[in-house]
């Protein structure tokens, strides 16, 4: 298996052209999106600039990646124009980290080549480079963090090995939910140690993980679960299907205890679980009932990829696969797990990091069917 192969090649250089021709007319017709979440970006960059407190306190440092390279722009005044510019390049590296990857773990060219162009095609993603929101930046983080990790994990090179750290950093400090990305390679090392009888390390990593989960998600000062949230039965947030009257604050965050007895209390684990699942149908059905009818219809478009991730899932799995495919479940289950104590964002930019870790186990379902209909052929 070769795994040594340049980044580029013609056909990689088609796309490119093809990619970023499209991406520049987008970018002329349409501009860049600077209202709604972008506001708290340019908010918290002048206040960088400034030496002022972040507006959303310690919470914001979750965001201070994104705030740092907002932040860069203005002091330099160039125009946030070209943000976006940014956005573009690095989402193009992250579908090339992706294609590699995947050359790398099914040792498939076609295969790997189609979901690279998937990648770029995948409105769920490819959409967030024209705002100034972190989801782009944070999507093309994880996706080249997956690919240096797993060619630590190969090669074991200390380069690999100090990417992947940095790699970490960037991804943890882009978005709140960077947590799960650290979460998920946690769980895969501690695998990975148990598996190999390292026993000392996997008992250190497991308490220091458990440890260090626990504080930041309990934490007053980081906790990432609003208790205002649960108690208003938000399936949308800031949309309330109870306690319509009951007073919300966006960093109301009060610890797992609080958020607990809110559940307990007032809620209802009935109604809780209830809600937790309509939560996970409007999260992964991406359908809302305020978008057109051609827009629902392009989203739904991409569902079509789900009996593929789970043909991807319960396949036969390749040794070289074995880390990604563990990677890419755990993600998706502590996503699915955390939609129970969050919502969904009215846009679906929520669910635009776990495309990527979706198109790898739907890559692998695509090369198990491929696999049976050539057997088949020749029997």
């Amino acid at each position: 298996m070769k795994t040594g192969t340049s980044f580029f090649n013609k056909k990689i250089a088609a796309v490119a052209l093809v990619y970023f021709s499209i991406s520049g007319v987008l970018l002329y017709k349409y501009g860049i999106q600077l209202g709604g979440e972008a506001e708290k970006f340019i908010e918290n960059a002048s206040r960088i600039i400034n030496g002022q407190q972040l507006f959303n306190g310690i919470f914001g440092y979750f965001y201070i990646i994104y705030s740092l390279l907002v932040a860069l722009f203005i002091k330099l005044s160039v125009n946030l124009f070209f943000v976006v510019v940014v956005q573009i390049i690095l989402s193009f590296f992250a579908a090339l980290c992706l294609y590699k990857l995947l050359k790398q773990v099914l040792d498939n060219s076609n295969i790997s080549f189609f979901f690279f162009i998937a990648y770029l095609l995948c409105y769920p993603i490819q959409k967030w480079n024209f705002f100034l929101y972190s989801e782009s930046v944070h999507t093309s983080l994880l996706v080249i963090g997956i690919y240096y990790f797993n060619k630590w994990v190969t090669n074991k090179k200390h380069s690999s090995l100090v990417a992947s750290v940095i790699l970490l950093i960037l991804i943890f400090f882009s978005r709140p939910v960077g947590i799960i990305f650290l979460a998920s390679l946690f769980i895969v090392l501690m695998v990975w140690l148990y598996k190999n009888k390292k026993m000392l390390q996997f008992y250190l990593l497991t308490a220091i993980s458990i440890v260090s989960v626990t504080l930041i998600l309990n934490s007053p000062f980081t906790a990432f679960v609003n208790p205002d949230s649960i108690r208003r039965m938000e399936i949308i947030c800031m949309v309330p299907e109870n306690n319509e009257n009951t007073v919300y604050k966006e960093y109301n965050r009060e610890g797992l205890y609080k958020v607990f007895t809110v559940i307990k209390d007032e809620v209802g684990f009935d109604n809780f679980f209830r809600a937790g699942f309509k939560k996970l149908g409007c999260f992964f059905g991406m359908y809302r009932s305020y978008y057109s009818f051609r827009h629902n219809l392009l989203l739904i478009c991409f569902t079509l990829l789900y009996p593929f991730v789970l043909i991807g899932i319960f396949s036969k799995q390749s040794k070289t696969f074995y880390n990604t495919r563990l990677f890419s479940i755990i993600y998706l289950l502590l996503t699915s797990f955390g939609i129970f104590f969050t919502c969904d964002e009215w846009s679906n930019r929520f669910v635009a990091p776990v495309f990527p870790f979706m198109l790898m186990l739907a890559a692998q379902g695509f090369l198990s069917v491929q696999k049976k209909y050539n057997e088949k052929k020749l029997t």
